[in-house]
């Protein structure tokens, strides 16, 4: 008899968290699995191309604020909009955010899971932790180090993340970072993400819908534009090679949208750098893009996996990354890409060096050339978590 999942997520934008889901319910066996997913606020692009045995359902109104911040909801100039974050922030601040999620599950749950996974950092795990299913999953995606999506509800989390029979981190050092905060070790444990490598390349041998100067060093950035990814200090380091005549023939393109995509095409435009970064916003399939490119780059503060670095080596494509937790269990430094330090001076001399000698990219290339991602070992534990409806 098939096994009702419910995967839990605030929102659908561009990202890591949206990549991973979508890769894991296609890996998933179907013949032992019914998956319903619920996005508490339907806002975002991600997940339309969903196997046909998965649906999708979305929340009340009441979650229709709740992954933004009050200063996002003040510039928006929508007052309805505004009063619905004012009640979320009041029920979590007093405590009474447990009633009304049970108020607005008996809206939105209309049959009996036997699995519903919290699938994102925050939120999520409220919902679900204040739910009546009998095995609780939640999945962590951040580095708690560098950012604690809980950090403002520190004692509310602290109560409910206990009551989950599984937490589930991308990386040891996401579970590590976790545990130093909230101390389950009995109850977490790492499983690295699972890739539909197959269904990716089928989706790379689309059309490219933009062409590259084969003449540049073409180095591209995939991911949302938001202060966590370190957008603004590259523009800042390519100001200074530039200044310094050491840019060489190296060209930037970034691939996504999010809330500083116009502050950055203003920057490219008041600075006068569109010989050097284009913008594409955001884009449906990326891995019809990825081959045409020399290099990607991860400018970012903090990464907790970086799925992105494993789709790249996919396509034989090296990365440099600033140290996070995220490269440092993706990337070989030196035979399949390079880790830098992460600060703007970091990714400065890593920069300079890989223009002075961008012979090393074909190196790295080549040492990929057997690279291969398996999943069968991490979708058997997952499958045994969700069968097992107990305690690790």
């Amino acid at each position: 008899m098939k096994k009702n999942i419910l995967f839990v997520v605030d929102e659908r934008e561009m990202g890591g968290v949206s990549v991973v889901l979508n890769d894991l319910v296609h890996t998933l066996d179907s013949n032992k699995y019914n998956i319903d997913i619920l996005v508490l606020h339907n806002k975002g692009n991600m997940l339309n191309d969903l196997p046909d045995h998965v649906d999708i359902f979305y929340g009340t109104p009441y979650f229709e604020a709740i992954d933004y911040t009050i200063s996002e909801v003040i510039k928006m100039k929508k007052f309805s909009l505004l009063m619905k974050k004012v009640r979320i922030v009041f029920d979590l601040k007093t405590g009474f955010i447990k009633q009304s999620i049970q108020r607005e599950r008996k809206k939105l749950i209309h049959k009996q899971y036997d699995v519903e996974v919290a699938f994102k950092d925050g939120f999520t795990a409220l919902f679900v932790g204040y739910g009546n299913c009998m095995n609780k999953i939640h999945w962590l995606h951040c580095s708690y180090k560098t950012f604690n999506p809980n950090a403002k509800y520190e004692n509310l989390f602290k109560k409910v993340l206990p009551l989950f029979d599984h937490i589930v981190g991308v990386s040891v050092n996401v579970v590590k970072e976790f545990n130093e905060i909230y101390h389950l070790e009995k109850i977490t444990e790492t499983i690295p993400v699972v890739m539909d490598v197959e269904r990716i390349k089928r989706l790379s041998q689309a059309s490219s819908i933009f062409s590259v100067n084969e003449d540049k060093l073409n180095i591209v950035l995939i991911g949302r534009c938001h202060p966590v990814k370190g957008y603004d200090r590259l523009f800042d380091v390519v100001i200074r090679l530039k200044d310094e005549n050491m840019l060489g023939n190296a060209h930037f393109t970034i691939f996504g949208d999010g809330p500083l995509f116009t502050h950055l095409k203003e920057r490219i435009s008041n600075e006068k750098l569109n010989d050097v970064i284009s913008m594409k916003g955001e884009i449906s399939n990326p891995y019809a893009e990825l081959r045409n490119y020399s290099l990607l780059l991860l400018p970012s503060f903090s990464e907790a996996f970086g799925i992105v670095v494993f789709e790249a080596f996919i396509f034989k494509l090296p990365v440099i990354a600033t140290k996070t937790t995220g490269s440092l269990v993706t990337i070989d430094d030196g035979e399949n890409g390079m880790i830098c330090e992460n600060s703007d001076e970091g990714l400065y001399q890593s920069l300079k060096q890989l223009i002075q000698h961008p012979d090393a990219i074909d190196q790295w290339k080549n040492n990929l050339k057997n690279f291969n991602y398996d999943n069968s070992k991490l979708l058997k534990r997952i499958e045994t978590i969700f069968d097992e409806g107990e305690k690790i």
